[in-house]
């Protein structure tokens, strides 16, 4: 059985309520005046002259106000929000509406002085004309704002929620969104979420600029300097992996225009422009977000910002400038889950024999299914991970997960490489990025050169097993019944997959700490 449906209500609907409302006031009022005279002799004879005068006072201006009131909804919904308002493709301008009931109730009332009081208009208008000639003289700056507010709503350099920016010689610059436009100001909350009032008058002598037209956006910039022996090739990479990895945390699921630009070359070295596309009261916000990515993503790529003081060709410290050097990558490795704690010679061996490799933006790294024979080390840009199959699956009736995103210092590929499985996920390049490779010639070497490495190793893949944060090439997951017998599982399979080599519990040399 289902419910009752809840009527849907017709703006129309409305709107012809109120106009038929005062028609119908108007017209019996005006019957009660037509037929209405032999009643007024039931109240007598003495009263009569009186009386009739002033009922006729009374339903005269009745009739004419009714009308009045019909004449300004009509105009009002039929004139203004039908026909204007379609042209215009925006509501129209409270000011107009303002504008057109006040003109409409001057006539009305200017007819029922003429009509019902039978007085002379000539007389009443010179006597307006002069007392309007007074009052703008004394009144020129507020008439000057109503007419400039008449001709905003009519050329509309900006309308209601428009972000705009007003700049006139000698005043303080105001940047917000537009809130109200109406008879002598416009109200327009800034940036800090106060209300400025200007009047129409600066307002229409101010050069406008407004943020939301063509499009509804601004770019936000940040500038950045670095030592000229960096390439900018790598500068980009680096670059725009952190303006994307900002944008991701600004505007979640949108889509953004980024932009990385060489802007300037001084004795301080080559200075970059960061750009990302917003809305004016998310640019400072994001401002600051680009600002401490630029810097996770720098650091991370073993670069900072150039002092200011001017660079010597003859004097270079810190990592190389070209590519990431082993210390960094060692440095990078040993802040994984997966190579936490081994010490520096381990972490040197892999870093010294990691295959640096550069991807092209949307370029796939690793495909779901694909037998897996590196670990990957992302060292620069950002790159997204496609959910799993079954996480698709679930979310097939609600709203699909989106991609992950990580950036430098993230390691993946590490449990389906150890254990011979297939990659669980594929990954794509977001950026351009850069990554350090470990093939299972590398890893072999570590674990020739260190066999307890292999305890460690099983542990932590177990570990991630067991949480199910990662699943086998053919959608096998390792369950066990304990945290020992999932180690042995790991175990087993790295003894398989490096079958030269004696891999046991103990070995001569101290085991990394698990």
């Amino acid at each position: 059985m289902t419910g009752a449906q809840t009527p849907i209500s017709n703006p129309w609907t409305s709107r012809v309520k109120q106009l038929v409302l005062p028609l119908c006031f108007a017209l019996v009022l005006g019957a009660l005046f037509y037929y209405g005279g032999p009643a007024y002799q039931l109240i007598g004879a003495a009263a009569l002259d009186t009386t009739q005068r002033i009922f006729g006072y009374i339903l005269g201006v009745g009739v004419l106000i009714c009308l009045t009131i019909f004449v300004q909804r009509l105009v009002q919904f039929v004139l203004l929000e039908g026909l204007v308002a379609s042209a215009l493709g925006t509501p129209v301008p409270r000011l107009l509406s303002q504008l057109s009931a006040l003109i409409i109730y001057l006539v009305g009332f200017a007819a029922i002085f003429g009509i019902v009081f039978k007085q002379d208009l000539t007389a009443l208008w010179a006597a307006s004309g002069i007392a309007g000639f007074v009052f703008g003289m004394a009144l020129r700056e507020i008439i000057l704002d109503i007419f400039t507010g008449l001709a905003i709503n009519i050329d509309r350099p900006l309308r209601i929620g428009d972000e705009v920016l007003l700049h006139r010689v000698g005043d303080m610059t105001i940047e917000g969104r537009v809130m109200e436009i109406s008879w002598r100001t416009t109200r327009i909350l800034d940036l800090n979420g106060n209300s400025v009032v200007v009047s129409n008058s600066k307002l229409a002598s101010s050069t406008i600029t407004n943020y939301s037209q063509p499009t509804p956006s601004v770019w936000a910039m940040v500038r950045v300097t670095l030592d000229v022996t960096v390439p900018p090739e790598r500068v980009e990479r680096v670059l725009l992996g952190a303006v994307a990895q900002a944008v991701a945390e600004i505007a979640p699921g949108q889509v953004t225009d980024t932009m990385v630009r060489t802007h300037d070359i001084s004795p301080y070295g080559v200075e970059y422009v960061v750009a990302f596309q917003t809305s004016l009261h998310r640019r400072h916000a994001g401002r600051s977000i680009l600002y401490k990515a630029i810097l996770t993503h720098l650091g991370r790529a073993g670069l900072q910002p150039s002092t200011r003081e001017p660079t010597s060709s003859s004097v270079r410290t810190g990592f190389p400038e070209t590519a990431p050097g082993p210390d960094h990558i060692a440095r990078l490795l040993g802040r994984t889950a997966l190579f936490a704690g081994f010490d520096a010679g381990d972490l040197g061996l892999l870093a010294a024999g990691a295959r640096l490799r550069t991807v092209a933006g949307g370029a796939p790294l690793t495909q779901s299914g694909e037998v897996a024979t590196t670990i990957f080390l992302i060292l620069e840009g950002l790159v997204e991970v496609e959910p799993l199959r079954r996480e698709m699956a679930a979310a097939a009736e609600s709203r699909p997960p989106r991609p992950s995103q990580f950036g430098p210092g993230h390691l993946f590929g590490g449990e389906a490489t150890l254990t011979g499985d297939g990659y669980p996920r594929t990954v794509r390049a977001r950026t351009p990025v850069m990554v350090a490779e470990l093939d299972h010639r590398l890893l072999h070497r570590l674990l020739a050169a260190n066999p307890a490495a292999a305890v460690v190793l099983a542990q932590r893949v177990a570990d991630a097993l067991g949480q199910e944060e990662v699943a086998g090439a053919k959608g096998r997951r390792l369950m066990a019944d304990s945290e020992a017998d999932r180690v042995a599982d790991v175990f087993g399979s790295l003894c398989r997959t490096f079958a030269d080599l004696r891999l046991l519990p103990a070995a001569t040399r101290s085991q990394p700490a698990s």
